[in-house]
């Protein structure tokens, strides 16, 4: 008895769909591996030999999945390149008004990303500089634009009095610097959680620039009230080349 043609058409449909699907399972095992060996043994020094060897492939089929090496550094930075401006987008429709609530929630957002790639971050400081020149300056943009946010949101807490005046690049750079360490030195079930870690490392870069609430504590001496004095001038600075400008 003949199967109908729509039957066979559904089969062999369903068929591609499997096959697809572990596909996708295959090379995430192969990049989840390769990340591994990559910030172990250095980009240079992993062959794909050895990859094929820890997820029990011939070297051979490892290229029914990616062309060579590079192709496959290019899949694993892809995601490291093109996500954080998607959570980016995806924060701004909600991120709160309020200059400290605004850096606090963005911080908690790129700490759970780069934790949420922690592999792919390791393997950045190691094969940045084997990418592609295309990938390459994605990846560059992909990092001014986060720069740029931090900047933006550290300039506006400035002029609404909320952040203290001071260069809101050096400002922005430390705090991406103590978010992006976090992908060498986090390790789930171990210590805090995620979101607790998340939380102090926001608070702790709230705190870096936000402008003290008390003002009786800026004057007990005075070296300490000529520095408060000092502060209030660069603010005053600040607030007269904005509306210069």
């Amino acid at each position: 008895m003949h199967k109908p043609e729509h039957h066979k058409k559904s089969e062999s449909n369903l068929d591609e769909g499997v096959r697809d699907k572990r596909k996708a399972l295959v090379e995430k095992q192969i990049m989840e591996q390769a990340c591994l060996l990559f910030a172990e043994k250095g980009y240079g020094g992993t062959t794909l030999t050895d990859i094929a060897e820890t997820v029990g492939l011939t070297r051979a089929a490892i290229y029914y999945y990616f062309r060579n090496k590079e192709n496959l550094l290019e899949a694993i930075m892809e995601d490291v390149t093109s996500a954080p401006i998607r959570e980016i987008a995806d924060w701004a429709e909600t991120a709160p008004n309020e200059s400290g609530g605004r850096l606090k929630s963005f911080v908690e957002m790129r700490i759970r990303g780069v934790l949420s790639r922690q592999a792919q971050m390791r393997v950045m400081e190691v094969a940045e500089a084997a990418l592609p020149a295309e990938l390459a300056q994605r990846h560059k943009a992909g990092k001014r634009r986060i720069l740029e946010e931090y900047r933006n949101i550290i300039k506006e807490g400035m002029l609404r009095g909320e952040f203290r005046a001071q260069d809101d690049r050096v400002a922005a750079l430390a705090i991406i610097g103590m978010v992006n360490w976090t992908a060498s030195w986090f390790t789930a079930g171990r210590g805090k959680e995620l979101d607790e870690v998340a939380a102090q490392i926001a608070n702790m870069a709230l705190q870096s620039v936000i402008m003290p609430q008390s003002r009786n504590a800026s004057f007990v001496d005075a070296p300490t009230a000529i520095q408060t004095l000092r502060n209030d001038l660069d603010q005053l600075a600040l607030l007269i080349n904005q509306d210069m400008a």
